[in-house]
């Protein structure tokens, strides 16, 4: 009967063997067993657990609930856990085994147990262990010297920490000190699970972050590079040195042609910079695949770089870059947050290089057309004390330019200033910002704003909405408005480039409201899931498998798109492991909704 059941349920649903274990977190060979009667476990089992769960996702994700519940006699009203458990009972009805019918565990409470806790993400672990040792968010944020909406964000699991940095390493050895001093060691070995005369700070570091919950360095790595673009949004002035006080004299009238080591190299820099500020130039072209320790490793030449460059872009001149990221990513958050400043000009043309780095040799052009290079190539590893070309000969610098051309034609953007306002890939995206899309609002509502500018992005951005949900899933993570900030009247929608600050009424945030739990109802390929708060409060981002968009949630006039495989693949690892933690299935979320409904 089991094994009928099951069968003719996976031909009912249209499911495939490795669509529902993908969804129930075990291999299709476990379900292949299932289905050919070669094994019928327990109705208890973890086996069966899993089964039933991942049945239920792969009906839930294409919005046939309903199909589901209809076949087995549920309640499409239901909760996940009503619905899965009756789920559960079908499969077994009139099941034998050893000789006695199946017994359901509701018949035999006093065999119950309770369930032990089981904390699957970082988050959830961190939350746990302050919980045992009484630590609010504000003694945490104080002992490690970090804010303390960062500390929240990690409670809530938005935000992990970089895997192997030195906050993990400061996070696990206070909480075990802290365990230790209150006498929770014993608690803390409960929430471990291992005895406790093991438990010490290895075993908490272990259990909290090596344990299977940061499997993915790239996602890490990820969120700290959009933390940089976020604590960009959030300054206001950047205070540099004016380009006369860059450079002395010394530098600025020098007729040197070779410069030597790490010194040598930044000051031909300061050299090659200040002449093109001071002559104007139109174009610089500039590449090199050294370590970027010459730049970022020395803050006085960094600054004095960064107001030289920001002059150059104030006089109109446009600058062409071939970055060379095929480097680690950690290295490559450092070479963008020196750029980010200057990017968001609009005058960079960033691209990088498609080709692989060269693992024996480093090269770096950087080249003023017509009036001056530096010139260098070195064995790997000699940079610091090697010779730069200093060159001003007009045949030298018509061979350089020709040159970067060869190289711009195996180069691709890297950014593009200001990002498209739509996606046009194939991709599934997911969006990630602090409040309600403008795309997912009724046309009623729009109206309602007596804005006619809105009108027209709404239209444009829901169109485009409508078009995606055809071909691709759309995933928005949104934080849902505080019942204080709606009803005092500060809660804002979407901002947008050229729109005026317009803010919702209760009633007007309910009708939103309820045309999502339409949407998400009418498209199987539109999910939201709703967290506890903004991992990135001065940004929204866009996120597909092949580029990224990042928006400044205050200034949309500011934002950019990112295109290399690697930076894309590191933000899609990030969105997997938030929407992991906060998916709700369609029945739990529409009641969810319905509760912030007047």
């Amino acid at each position: 009967m089991f094994t009928s059941r099951i069968n003719d349920l996976f031909q009912h649903l249209g499911a495939r063997n490795g669509q529902v274990a993908k969804l129930a977190g075990f291999d299709r060979t476990n379900i292949s067993r299932l289905r050919s009667s070669e094994r019928t476990p327990v109705k208890t089992s973890p086996t069966i657990r899993k089964l039933v769960t991942g049945l239920y996702l792969y009906a839930d994700n294409r919005n046939e609930l309903g199909k589901l519940c209809r076949y087995v006699g549920a309640d499409p009203e239901g909760s996940a856990e009503e619905i899965t458990d009756k789920l559960r009972e079908w499969l077994y009805e009139g099941e034998v085994g050893n000789g006695r019918k199946t017994v359901s565990s509701q018949s035999h409470p006093q065999r119950a147990r309770k369930t032990k806790p089981v904390y699957r993400f970082f988050g959830q672990r961190l939350d746990a262990v302050m919980r045992l040792t009484d630590l609010s968010n504000a003694r945490l944020s104080h002992a490690i010297h970090m804010d303390t909406s960062m500390i929240s964000r990690f409670r809530t699991g938005v935000r992990t920490p970089v895997p192997g940095s030195d906050v993990t390493e400061k996070i696990s050895s206070f909480l075990y000190e802290r365990a230790e001093i209150g006498g929770k060691l014993g608690g803390l070995a409960k929430l471990v699970d291992i005895p406790v005369g093991m438990i010490d700070e290895e075993a908490l570091h272990q259990w909290l972050f090596d344990d299977g919950l940061i499997q993915d360095r790239e996602a890490g790595i990820a969120e700290d590079l959009l933390e940089i673009f976020d604590s960009f949004s959030a300054e206001t002035n950047l205070r540099l040195p004016s380009p006369e006080k860059t450079v002395i004299p010394e530098i600025i009238d020098s007729k040197q042609t070779e410069y030597y080591g790490r010194e040598g190299m930044r000051n031909a820099v300061l050299r090659f910079l200040y002449e093109a500020w001071r002559d104007n130039a139109e174009l610089l072209l500039l590449y090199s695949d050294e370590d970027q320790e010459w730049l970022t490793g020395d803050r006085d030449f960094l600054m004095r770089w960064a107001s030289l460059m920001s002059a150059c872009v104030k006089n109109g001149t446009r600058i062409r870059i071939i970055h060379n990221v095929d480097r680690n990513l950690s290295e490559m958050t450092g070479a963008l947050k020196s750029w980010l400043p200057l990017y968001m000009s609009g005058m960079i043309e960033p691209w990088y290089s498609t080709r692989t780095r060269n693992p024996r040799f480093s090269h770096t052009i950087f080249l003023c057309p017509g009036k001056a290079c530096i010139e260098a190539f070195h064995p790997i590893g000699t940079e610091a004390s090697g010779v730069y070309h200093y060159c001003a000969d007009p045949q030298t610098l018509d061979v350089l330019l020709s040159g970067f051309g060869k190289m711009l034609q195996t180069a691709e953007p890297l950014l593009k200033v200001p990002a498209a306002s739509v996606y046009e890939g194939d991709s599934d995206i997911t969006v990630i910002q602090n409040g309600l899309s403008l795309a997912t609002m009724p046309e009623e509502l729009v109206h309602s704003f007596d804005e006619p500018a809105l009108y027209e992005k709404w239209k444009t951005l829901q169109d485009a909405l409508f078009f995606r949900l055809e071909k691709a899933k759309v995933n928005e993570c949104v934080t849902l408005a505080d019942d204080a900030d709606l009803f005092s009247g500060r809660v804002r929608i979407e901002q947008l480039d050229g729109i005026r600050e317009l803010y919702y009424t209760p009633e007007q945030y309910s009708i939103h409201i309820r045309n999502i739990i339409r949407l998400s109802e009418m498209y199987p390929n539109y999910r939201l899931y709703t967290l506890p708060e903004t991992p990135f409060p001065n940004m929204k981002l866009m996120i597909a498998d092949d580029t990224s968009c990042i928006t400044h949630a205050k200034r949309p006039d500011l934002s950019f798109g990112v295109s290399h495989p690697l930076l894309c693949r590191a933000f899609c690892s990030y969105t997997k492991d938030l929407m992991g933690q906060y998916r709700t299935d369609r029945n739990t979320l529409r009641k969810m909704l319905e509760g912030k409904c007047i």
